[in-house]
């Protein structure tokens, strides 16, 4: 049984709407909207497929965003599957209604910017090369790193007010760093996780706890758990 979501319209979808509206641009943008809902849509049947609890869905001019109830230490393959059926939908939706503004979407969401598909495909790419927290902290320098360099682009006032807005969402992916690490951090200690690789980390430091490895280290000439490591930073 499908549990009932929430489905929320961004007060910024209003205003831009409106814009649209009085320009002359509402028709493109209503058809700009049911694409980043056919879109949104492969998110959401993937994520049901997948047994993803989904909190609320909010939809921006910008795109749509799926907020699931899940754990951080949840599959990288099932995310990654959950953000591959988005484009994919797309793909379907253009073989029946071809439009030049399917490339647009398509470009602009995949760029490496929170909350945008590109910065979570960014996201679980770093997951594997690097910890959990290096990860965080390089999506959000590359996010803010390519808004800077697309606010210098001669844009319109559509386009500024989606991407300052975009700059707002970044600052505060970064302040939620604390609280996504100790929930990252929490789950490792609480829930038996177990996977198939292992890796040794010099020093006690829990920023480079990887995802998806039983990590291991070696301090003070001893070697330990992460549990005996968290246990130690976390309940101190």
């Amino acid at each position: 049984m499908v549990k009932k979501f929430k489905i929320n319209v961004h007060p910024l979808y209003y205003i831009v709407a409106f814009i649209c509206f009085i320009t002359g641009y509402f028709k493109a943008f209503s058809i700009y909207t049911i694409i980043l809902l056919v879109h949104e849509l492969g998110h959401i049947l993937a994520a049901l497929i997948l047994k993803w609890p989904i909190l609320k869905v909010t939809i921006y001019p910008f795109g749509c965003m799926t907020t699931f109830n899940h754990k951080l230490n949840s599959s990288i393959i099932e995310e990654f599957l959950i953000l591959l059926y988005g484009p994919l939908f797309q793909i379907l939706f253009y073989m029946l209604y071809p439009t030049p503004y399917h490339y647009f979407i398509l470009f602009f969401n995949l760029l490496p910017i929170y909350p945008l598909d590109g910065s979570k495909l960014l996201f679980l790419g770093l997951n594997k090369l690097t910890s959990y927290y290096y990860s965080y902290v390089i999506t959000y320098f590359i996010s803010y790193l390519t808004l800077f360099f697309l606010l210098l682009i001669d844009i319109n006032f559509l386009n500024y007010l989606v991407l300052f807005y975009l700059l707002y969402d970044v600052s505060k992916y970064l302040k939620k760093l604390s609280w996504v690490m100790f929930k990252f951090y929490f789950e490792r200690f609480y829930y038996p996780i177990k996977y198939k690789k292992n890796k040794l980390i010099k020093g006690d430091k829990i920023k480079k706890i990887w995802k998806e490895k039983n990590n291991y280290f070696y301090y003070n000439n001893n070697y330990y758990t992460e549990k005996e490591i968290l246990k130690k930073k976390l309940f101190k």
